[in-house]
């Protein structure tokens, strides 16, 4: 797999770009500390997810997402990209790894659902129903955006896929997610290339805990 930019000789070869994915109902901006920690010698990109970019919409799946993704690197002659993503964008990054393996390098994850559970989502549900409205303002989205989210999420069953993708990966899962943690734990154990890493965090490590999980992210990334 090449990492080089379209065109580009390899004696000038920069670090592959990472698009860093976000969760539902978040904004691309939840990245800024991972952004900021990649620094200036990184292109980090943190796209909307497509079917969830207020005014510009597409039927939210999982396929289209990531071809999304992958239209992102076509636009920017990037031949391939390291993937870091949250909840709904971690189902993306597995999306794009299966249907397109020859153009992501290492992938990052939190809060993926490899086995989805209805009581789970059901739980999701009704904190939305309960979220404050100023705050599901900022995301441009709507309840109902939100719902059907969490719809895409519990419709996906990537448990007899997982051993198709190669990509090297980390799965990074708070210690206190009680809820997330046997999907996290799942996802280590049938990924060919993976290994879980657990921080003091909740359900959204990137988030709750920044300087451990940049930590583990630099490191890993290289």
């Amino acid at each position: 797999m090449s990492d080089l930019p379209t065109g580009q000789n390899p004696s000038t070869l920069p670090p592959p770009p990472v698009v860093l994915l976000h969760g539902a109902g978040m904004l691309p901006t939840m990245w800024q500390s991972q952004v900021e920690a990649l620094g200036a010698e990184r292109r980090a990109v943190a796209p909307w997810i497509a079917g969830l970019r207020p005014g510009k919409r597409y039927e939210l799946s999982l396929k289209t997402a990531a071809a999304e993704v992958v239209g992102v690197l076509d636009r920017s002659g990037y031949a391939s990209a390291q993937l870091v993503a949250h909840q709904l964008g971690a189902m993306v990054a597995l999306q794009a790894a299966v249907d397109y393996p020859e153009r992501i390098g290492r992938l990052v994850l939190s809060g993926a659902v490899v086995l989805p559970g209805r009581l789970a989502l059901t739980l999701q549900k009704t904190a939305i129903r309960v979220m404050p409205s100023r705050a599901l303002e900022q995301t441009g989205l709507t309840r109902a955006d939100l719902a059907r989210a969490l719809d895409v999420m519990a419709e996906a069953d990537f448990s007899s896929r997982l051993g198709e993708i190669g990509a090297p990966t980390l799965i990074i899962a708070g210690q206190s997610d009680t809820a997330g943690l046997p999907s996290a734990r799942l996802l280590a154990e049938k990924l060919p290339d993976a290994r879980l890493e657990l921080i003091a965090a909740g359900p959204h490590p990137p988030l709750e805990n920044p300087e451990a999980y940049n930590r583990l992210l630099i490191d890993f990334l290289g």
